[in-house]
């Protein structure tokens, strides 16, 4: 579809990854996504959502490794579909669903989820404002789990710039305490970064997913030679990483939204009675 309308220089980020379908271009790849989910200690009992899920891949293998039932939502039309085919194919339609959404505004009520994943699509929104709608739709002492990419120094300008150029202008890594405070300031609890880790010297991540996943590699011999620019995008990208890898990091930005209130004690008539008389006789004999 983007082949028809648009060059692969002329694409953004996240249209890229949507033409190719790739579902796990995050930090440290789908070795951190099994690690992470160890992590979690997702029970099968547990009814998950997880936001931008992509192709669907960490969505598929919960399902088929933990037994839990899972919504993926993500805003591009092309991974849900690409989604949709892998459930399918993997044998685990009866478990996982996906849906075409914002995660600005979920379409689902409050106090849906007991936990809500995602990995490496806050980075580029607005922090804040994502947390408290994942808030929103977990229930009481339900958890978050974001993987996300980390500043581990302050970047220069000239860097941001070119972060920008390759991922999109709303690229914002934040480091550790600055996530950590955004779920604080969405209304969570018991924040912590999980498996914090250096960014590994693997600068070629996509290409290295496109080899390994049969979803992605359907089609893409085609896709390569209507689109000669592709593997140039792909590697501007893949040496940017690789060159500035010292500034950043990654983690599993966790929270805890607090239980309910205790309901207010009840106050039986015997004891209502007794309250008056303490007060009259207070009166009396002051």
């Amino acid at each position: 579809m983007f082949a028809e309308s648009k060059r692969v220089e002329e694409m953004n980020y996240f249209e890229l990854l949507a033409w190719l379908g790739i579902g796990s271009s995050h930090p440290g790849g789908f070795p951190a996504t099994q690690q992470n989910l160890d992590a979690m200690g997702v029970k099968p009992e547990e009814y998950v959502l997880d936001a931008g899920c992509g192709s669907g891949l960490t969505a598929c293998h919960l399902a088929k490794t933990r037994g839990c039932k899972i919504i993926g939502v993500d805003i591009n039309p092309q991974m849900v579909e690409k989604a949709c085919l892998r459930a399918e194919k993997e044998g685990v339609s009866h478990l996982v669903e996906f849906r075409l959404a914002d995660v600005y505004n979920l379409p689902f009520a409050n106090n849906c989820f007991d936990l809500v994943i995602a990995e490496s699509i806050t980075v580029f929104l607005d922090k804040v404002k994502v947390y408290r709608e994942f808030y929103r739709v977990l229930k009481p002492e339900g958890r978050v789990a974001d993987l996300e990419m980390v500043l581990l120094a302050e970047l220069p300008a000239n860097l941001r710039r070119q972060m920008e150029v390759c991922f999109g202008s709303g690229t914002n890594p934040l480091p550790f305490e600055e996530w950590l405070n955004a779920l604080t300031q969405a209304g969570f609890q018991d924040e912590i970064i999980k498996n914090p880790q250096r960014m590994k010297k693997n600068g070629r991540l996509i290409l290295n997913e496109l080899k390994k996943d049969w979803v992605l590699v359907k089609g893409l011999s085609e896709k390569a030679a209507s689109l000669p620019g592709l593997i140039i995008r792909l590697q501007k990208n893949a040496n940017f990483m690789k060159m500035n890898r010292g500034y950043f990091g990654f983690g599993l930005v966790c929270g805890r939204k607090p239980p309910l209130p205790p309901p207010p004690k009840r106050v039986g008539f015997k004891s209502w009675v007794l309250r008056v008389l303490r007060r009259k006789k207070r009166r009396e004999n002051p």
